[in-house]
């Protein structure tokens, strides 16, 4: 019977030249390797090797094997990778987020109804959310257009109003509402991961200076020490906003996005999990 150890042992012999150097590249000795090979020979029922005077080459069977071998491990090798990583999602639920404050919405209520699972969430592009929705790396995924995809659900789940979070002695802090252009330029604090929000930011921002901080609890001590507008939204609100600071609502049209859930037809009982939550808000 083929074995995969001696299909490895034959790369090795391949790569290394010769048995001897084989051999102690796999840390055993060369009569071992020799009688493996020879077991070889005998399941494939062909000579691979070449026996010289104190050498042995891999004749032109060897190196067919030698190339099929490359094959048969990579197969191998991709299996144990998609079995694991089956064997992940039995205890793991990956959320893809194309923005940040649905994605922190999402995990704690998965986590109430699944607490036996892991959940694990990141920000990713949409277009690779959804390559990662029906390649089964994420079992759910949060995005700002419904998928029309056969075997994919969607549900809408929640809007995300931009607003401007101001020092009350702004001269925009008095205002009901503001649009982009009320801030053009404004100094302000930005936080650099914006997901699908970036958008906004390459196209109505341009007249804004912003000083952009990477991590997170570096920017909130620096809103809550310091005098220069930021953005916030209606959901980052709920984990809590800095002390005096009035947040104005941005008109923009481009100021709110509505986000949707997806899943596949497998994964509907995630969809229900979220909606049951009592929660969701």
């Amino acid at each position: 019977m083929l074995e995969l150890e001696q299909l490895t042992q034959l790369m090795a012999v391949a790569e290394h030249g010769t048995l001897s150097a084989a051999a102690e590249a796999l840390h055993i000795s060369q009569p071992s390797l020799t009688r493996s090979m020879q077991k070889l020979e005998n399941v494939l029922g062909v000579a691979l090797f070449e026996r010289k005077k104190n050498r042995v080459l891999l004749n032109e069977a060897g190196l067919l094997a030698v190339e099929e071998a490359g094959k048969v491990l990579s197969a191998a090798e991709g299996m144990e990778a998609r079995m694991a990583a089956y064997a992940r999602s039995l205890r793991t639920i990956a959320v893809g987020s194309c923005a940040p404050a649905p994605m922190w919405e999402v995990t704690p209520l998965l986590s109430r109804q699944y607490p036996e699972m892991t959940i694990t969430a990141e920000m990713n592009e949409p277009d690779k959310l959804e390559d990662g929705l029906v390649s089964g790396t994420y079992q759910l995924i949060v995005t700002d257009a419904p998928l029309e995809k056969p075997g994919i659900l969607c549900q809408e789940y929640v809007t995300e109003q931009l607003y401007v979070s101001l020092p009350p002695a702004h001269p925009l802090a008095k205002r009901e509402a503001v649009h982009l252009s009320d801030l053009a330029g404004q100094t302000m604090l930005l936080f650099s991961e914006l997901g699908v929000w970036q958008r906004l930011h390459d196209e109505k921002m341009q007249d804004i200076r912003f000083i952009v901080q990477t991590e997170r609890k570096a920017f909130s001590d620096l809103i809550s020490a310091s005098v220069l507008p930021s953005f916030t939204t209606n959901l980052t609100q709920r984990y809590g906003a800095p002390m005096n600071r009035v947040n104005v609502p941005i008109l923009d049209q481009e100021a709110t996005i509505r986000f949707y859930l997806c899943v596949s037809e497998k994964h509907r009982s995630l969809l229900d999990a979220v909606y049951t939550d009592n929660t969701h808000h």
